[in-house]
């Protein structure tokens, strides 16, 4: 029996959900074959050629669409062409810089204004060519990453040659640049490198406009946690057409917030309370445990498996790092270990509680 064709309403309106409509079409099929071999369920031939035909249609469709992977080696071939798409443009990247550093000297001023001038718009044209075709996502991709650091370059670059002060509005720029890069194109690397960049300079602002200079921020991580919250609430947001960014947003904003949480439960004197160092890193201490509990719970009740992970993960670190001011100084170092591994364990068993009660019924 021929496909049959899915009316257009029916189709996902993004390649992450046709992706993930292949994904479920591929699952059925492979547990309703499990249960007709048990015996659970007997479809006529003619009912099971209507469904074949059915999901083939819709398939064909959703490929011919999105160029989605529609087999379990479709996608293991397609991570390791972002593998190397990735490596490709590192490698594309430093081989232009590499070379430019060995004959920028040789060029007068007027040639290096119009190489990094030129840069970025000979990089986003080629990028703007093959983006139109979907079959090529991967040089897209390749391309789009070239086009954020032909940007990059060229800001640095002309800084450097007109001798500008250094500012936090580089990071501004570039984290514009990114996000415009990453919504265009679907890029979710170039997206966690925009919210990097914005986050760096929401950061650098705050503390110049405290009256200090803007490299301050790098001792007041404080500050990640405003922007980090703003990252996750940008991922609350509408994204019909990017349905794969929150996650990303969400990723990127409490890696930022648990992180700064982590440097300030080690170095108090990098805070903005007018509080002893030490007060300020029990107090943080305390925020770290609170902050990954609420994270796992937030995560386990919203579905979001990135927010639950990174408060698993940061639960523990919290953990050990107490276990290494309390225990590392006095008690032998088999015996360090061996709590450690113990308390692995316990987490472990813990875990596995609470997975079986969210099983249950």
């Amino acid at each position: 029996m021929a496909p049959t064709p899915v009316s257009e309403p029916l189709l996902p309106r993004t390649r992450a959900g046709a992706q993930r409509r292949a994904d479920r079409i591929r699952a059925f099929r492979e547990e309703l074959d499990a249960a007709s071999r048990d015996g659970a369920v007997e479809l006529t031939p003619q009912q099971r050629s209507q469904l074949q035909a059915y999901h083939e249609g819709l398939l064909e469709q959703l490929s011919r669409r999105f160029d989605i992977d529609t087999s379990e080696r479709h996608k293991q071939i397609s991570r390791g062409m972002q593998v190397v798409s990735l490596l490709g443009a590192v490698a594309l990247g430093a081989s232009v810089l590499l070379y430019f550093v060995r004959v920028w000297g040789l060029l007068s001023t007027p040639v290096q204004v119009a190489v990094l001038a030129s840069a970025p718009f000979l990089s986003m044209a080629a990028l703007e060519l093959v983006s139109r075709r979907e079959r090529l996502r991967f040089m897209t991709g390749l391309l789009a990453a070239m086009t954020f650091a032909s940007v990059v370059l060229n800001v640095e670059g002309l800084a450097r040659i007109f001798a500008v002060v250094p500012s936090p509005e580089g990071l501004l720029a570039y984290g514009l640049v990114a996000l415009a890069l990453a919504y265009a194109h679907g890029q979710r690397l170039l997206l966690a490198a925009g919210v990097v960049c914005l986050s760096g300079y929401a950061a650098a602002a705050a503390v110049r406009a405290a009256g200090w200079w803007w490299t301050e921020a790098l001792h007041r991580p404080e500050t990640l946690l405003g922007a980090g919250a703003l990252a996750v609430a940008g991922s609350l947001l509408p994204h019909r057409t990017r349905d794969d960014f929150p996650p990303v947003l969400r990723a990127a904003g409490f890696l930022e917030v648990f992180l700064a949480i982590l440097v300030m439960s080690r170095l108090g004197e990098g805070s903005w309370m007018a509080a002893e160092p030490r007060r300020v890193e029990l107090a943080y201490q305390v925020v770290s445990f609170v902050a990954a509990g609420w994270a796992i719970w937030l995560g386990l009740r919203r579905g979001w498996l990135e927010v639950t992970t990174l408060g698993t993960v940061f639960f523990a670190v919290f953990l050990f790092v107490k276990f290494f001011d309390w225990w590392w100084d006095w008690m032998p170092r088999y015996l360090f270990f061996l709590a450690i591994g113990l308390t692995s364990l316990a987490l472990l068993w813990a875990f596995t509680r609470v997975r079986a009660r969210l099983a249950g019924p």
